[in-house]
């Protein structure tokens, strides 16, 4: 009996572990709040926020402010929802050493046009309704100064999302 209470206990330590579930970071950029409804929960975002929502994997609903209906299958485990599709930029940051930046640039390198400006290096645009997250480091959140490496690597790349007032801002800080 003890091991059968045992395995029991196990197996629902495993299902209650496992990757079953996923992690909506929905976005708002803007200044104004913005509601949107996963399935049937109306979720309010604030002005320049992120509201996460957790779910099951699989279908779900969600429900625009024009009352438009987007189905879709969630199947990784984070997703950024952006509901006012506002474009982002995704930038590379390279740590390491000079010797090996020749090489990033080379292989990662190409031109994008970010709020009328034209940007060449690391970086991509992200403008879809539901995006799988892909990047380290989202909106409003800091990249850090120096990163922690293994002695047999020659540079890392940390991806960041930058929302448009957040690049605005970065650019303004730059020229001062």
């Amino acid at each position: 009996m003890k091991y059968l209470f045992a395995l029991l206990s196990l197996s629902l330590l495993l299902v209650s572990c496992g990757t079953n579930s996923v992690d909506l970071a929905i976005d708002n950029p803007t200044t104004e709040p913005v509601i949107i409804k996963v399935d049937t929960l109306e979720v309010e975002i604030p002005a320049e926020q992120v509201v996460w929502v957790e779910m099951g994997k699989g279908m779900h609903s969600l429900t625009l402010k024009n009352d438009s209906i987007v189905d879709f299958n969630f199947q990784s485990d984070v997703y950024m929802i952006n509901p006012t599709l506002t474009e982002y930029l995704m930038a590379g940051e390279y740590y390491g050493g000079n010797e090996s930046y020749s090489l990033y640039q080379l292989s990662n390198t190409r031109t994008v046009e970010f709020l009328g400006i034209e940007l060449e290096g690391d970086y991509a645009i992200v403008n879809g309704l539901i995006n799988p997250v892909t990047w380290d480091y989202g909106p409003r959140e800091t990249l850090p100064e120096t990163v922690q490496m293994e002695s047999t690597a020659g540079y890392e790349v940390l991806q960041k999302l930058f929302s448009p007032i957040e690049f605005i801002n970065l650019v303004s800080e730059s020229r001062e």
